[in-house]
């Protein structure tokens, strides 16, 4: 069965967008106005955001499994449940205990969705053209930061109707999904792989690793960006609205990411894969440089906002050409590697806080960044080359 390739990325795209760009990031964004409404402290909104990571951490690890026996159309519908049931209960919230029950529940959707859209691609979309899906797909978090971070800025007392809102959205997105997506598991036709599921030889290999490798270094870079460059500018004296107005930036520029598959097929996967590391790593830098000006702030997020989306679909595309058999497996495990280094990487360079200055840590960063440069080195399983 093959579909119209927009109308696959589309509705990937959309559901991406809601998850990621409202149900996940939108905690963040809103985070100065649930201080006000509900009086916490930021100890509690810190013990909200590392439950918000655990819980799509847990729904990354489900969603991989469900998509290999049920086909991706179930993750995929629980996704944006989960997002619209989550997001609603932030709207209503009466106390702080309905909103983190909210704000973790809306977490976990695009664990559901991400891994599994590798599976929909590879039924719905011919070979040509999916590697321009998948960057479509993945560009969804932009949009949806492009729409949440103005929306955060400006919606004052009126941030329920906000999360009404992107609720809605997120029904009509799952309510999309659930018409266009295969209800069975993917199976590659003309494959010679044994029954039952793959080993961690399969995972972990000679063509796997530097994707892998790459994927860890870059949830470190990243993550450490998410969690502390907003803190940074604003410690720098910069005002809160800041916050709002970096994200917006890095989604709307970080729309670029759109044509990360069509830039691929034209220079290749690896130079491709330098330039957006290299557009990390310039965020990342000229931020720990120039951390108090509006100038350093605004400049960091343009870099920062096609850097991450096009490393984003990137992973997707390259997770795809070395795990052909299982995509969405594949993508699991390539996500799982992402996962640890964002984990790995705010710790470790946090320890740092106590003796060095938050701005040093950027250059780290940024260095670590570059690292992943030297294992920029696609390499496909029986696939042509890239």
């Amino acid at each position: 069965m093959t579909v119209g390739p927009w109308h696959v990325g589309l509705a990937g795209m959309s559901i991406i967008g809601v998850s990621f760009g409202f149900a996940r990031y939108g905690y963040g964004l809103f985070v100065p106005v649930f201080e006000d409404e509900f009086g916490l402290s930021t100890e509690t909104l810190g013990l909200v955001s590392g439950g918000s990571y655990a819980s799509y951490l847990l729904a990354l690890l489900a969603g991989g499994v469900l998509a290999a026996r049920f086909g991706p159309r179930l993750p995929v519908v629980l996704a944006g449940a989960c997002a619209t049931v989550g997001m609603t209960l932030i709207a209503l919230a009466p106390h702080a205990g309905v909103m983190a029950t909210g704000a973790l529940l809306a977490s976990t959707s695009p664990g559901w969705a991400w891994a599994p859209l590798s599976d929909a691609v590879s039924q719905l979309v011919r070979p040509r053209s999916r590697d321009r899906v998948l960057s479509v797909v993945s560009t969804g978090t932009a949009v949806g930061l492009a729409v949440a971070g103005p929306v955060a800025l400006v919606a004052g007392g009126s941030w329920r109707l906000a999360w009404i809102v992107f609720a809605a959205l997120a029904l009509g997105s799952m309510l999309w999904n659930a018409r266009l997506l295969p209800t069975e598991p993917y199976r590659r036709t003309a494959t010679r792989r044994r029954a039952g599921g793959p080993g961690w030889r399969w995972f972990v290999n000679g063509d796997s690793w530097p994707l892998l490798a790459v994927a860890l270094l870059f949830g470190v870079s990243s993550a450490f960006y998410w969690t502390y460059a907003a803190d940074l500018a604003l410690d720098r004296g910069l005002p809160e609205s800041t916050r709002s107005v970096l994200w917006a930036c890095v989604g709307v520029v970080g729309v670029v990411g759109l044509v990360t598959g069509d830039l691929v097929r034209r220079f290749g996967l690896r130079r491709i894969l330098l330039l957006a590391l290299l557009l990390l790593a310039g965020a990342i830098g000229l931020l720990g440089l120039f951390p108090g000006t509006w100038s350093g702030a605004v400049a960091s997020g343009a870099l920062y906002g096609p850097g991450f989306m096009m490393m984003s679909a990137l992973l997707a595309v390259w997770s795809g050409h070395v795990f052909p058999e299982r995509p969405s497996a594949g993508f699991s495990a390539t996500l799982l590697a992402l996962a640890v280094g964002s984990i790995i990487g705010p710790a470790a360079l946090g320890l740092l806080a106590g003796s060095t200055d938050m701005a040093v840590q950027f250059v780290v960063a940024a260095a670590v960044t570059v690292v992943g440069m030297a294992c920029a080195v696609p390499a496909t399983r029986r696939t042509a080359s890239m």
